[in-house]
């Protein structure tokens, strides 16, 4: 690691403790510097659409942290398309916490989490997030909204977030099954909670500005199918840090301009990339470690081996209809293939890892996902069924104190010299 983020980051830890608003400040200027950086000596590596998402991300993170009366706090799978309609900026989970990890401050957040009663086998993200609100480093939000979908430690972290603040809190139930009443249900509680966002904000939703946010939304996913299809017979250069990224796009950052002139641009590279030329292609599974040395060195912008997509990623890419965007919204989450039974995200992997061509899978059984871990012999099982090898493997994708390197190390490259071996 770079001897000045560790710095930086012992610093921010320091402060933590000892004066929360020093160690926000310093954070606040550390996104300013990698910014400046990013602009001024960017990383000639990465194409232009990443180089664009890592602006794009920082930018993000720093304008919630910069005003927070303006902010939402939310879960990754959260509908954010009323937030950008009404200008609010929202702050999620994995975003934060992995800038968090950049900066090399998550071990303080975990810390104090834990020094607070959070357990110790709680997700690594949702321990940072926690931390870093309950040592009062984060401004309070505006108010604090989740949904149920996927991940059970949203609902224990977001209700302990909001009682520390004594914001509201707004909680989406998604059931495990699209139907017609559960569509009109889940739109219901959409409408609801919009409403309960305007009191909150003192400021009324302009109609029009949510249609024209799903539409823009509409834009960018059908650039994003596009950039899937032709990926299957392309070599794109990339870093693991480039997969996290695209989170924000496709999730919480969804319906904006930003996201959309990211995914233009993706496509530009797309359609501007080499042929696949015999690389081993891989697909990964829920969150990535790319702040390890070791699974950094196998994979960033190797010419042998391509990292093609993270399951995170590739959820749900279909249009939604922005004429009636409470229902559009409702299917959405409830089609999303993390919900509901495990099989669900089981088929969408099969079906993602045929249409890309993907030589193998690596399941990555992030500390703490119960969801992930429940499902992997599930899922190892029906790709392996369909001749797809799989490699699962245990580690954090943010607490760089809880893995085992070496062991790590060690089956990932096994298994990639497995998989080079057969080609």
């Amino acid at each position: 690691m770079n001897k000045v983020i560790e710095k930086f980051g012992a610093m921010v830890g320091q402060f933590t403790l000892t004066s929360p608003r020093k160690a926000l400040s310093l954070l606040k200027v550390g996104y300013k510097v990698s910014s400046f950086q990013m602009k001024s000596l960017p990383d000639n590596r990465l194409l232009p659409s990443q180089q664009y998402v890592a602006n794009m991300n920082n930018r993000t993170i720093l304008r919630s942290l910069q005003r927070p009366e303006r902010c939402a706090m939310v879960n990754l799978f959260f509908p954010c398309e009323v937030l950008h309609a009404m200008h609010i900026l929202p702050m999620f989970t994995e975003g934060l916490a992995g800038y968090l990890n950049g900066a090399n401050s998550e071990g303080a957040f975990i810390g104090y989490a834990e020094n607070s009663g959070v357990p110790q086998t709680f997700c690594s993200y949702h321990k940072t997030l926690l931390g870093a609100a309950l040592s009062d480093v984060l401004e309070p939000p505006r108010f604090v909204a989740n949904t149920s979908l996927a991940c059970d430690a949203n609902l224990s972290t977001f209700r302990t977030i909001a009682a520390h603040y004594q914001v509201p809190h707004f909680v989406v139930d998604v059931p495990g099954v699209c139907t017609a009443e559960t569509i009109a249900y889940v739109a219901g509680q959409l409408e609801d909670v919009t409403h309960m966002i305007e009191e909150v904000m003192g400021e009324k939703l302009e109609e029009d500005r949510l249609v024209e946010v799903m539409r823009s939304e509409n834009r960018s996913l059908r650039m994003y199918r596009e950039h899937l299809h032709l990926l299957a017979g392309k070599y794109m250069p990339s870093n693991l840090t480039t997969e996290m990224h695209k989170l924000f796009p496709t999730h919480v950052s969804l319906g904006t301009s930003e996201a959309e002139e990211y995914f233009r641009l993706l496509l530009e590279d797309t359609n501007a990339a080499v042929s696949s030329h015999g690389e081993t292609r891989l697909l990964w599974v829920h969150t990535i470690p790319s702040w390890q040395d070791s699974m950094r060195e196998l994979f960033n912008f190797n010419t042998q081996r391509q990292l093609l997509a993270c399951d995170l990623n590739f959820d749900y890419v279909d249009d939604v209809d922005a004429s009636h965007p409470y229902e559009a919204m409702a299917k959405r989450l409830l089609l999303n293939s993390f919900n509901g039974s495990g099989e669900n995200r089981a088929v969408r992997l099969l079906e993602m890892a045929r249409e890309l061509k993907a030589d193998g899978v690596i399941y990555f059984c992030h500390w703490g996902c119960k969801q992930t871990l429940g499902n992997a012999h599930l899922m190892s099982a029906a790709l392996e069924q369909a001749g797809i090898p799989v490699l699962v493997l245990d580690g954090d994708g943010c607490d760089r104190k809880n893995i085992n390197d070496g062991q790590m190390s060690t089956r990932m490259q096994a298994f990639l010299e497995m998989l080079e071996g057969r080609s």
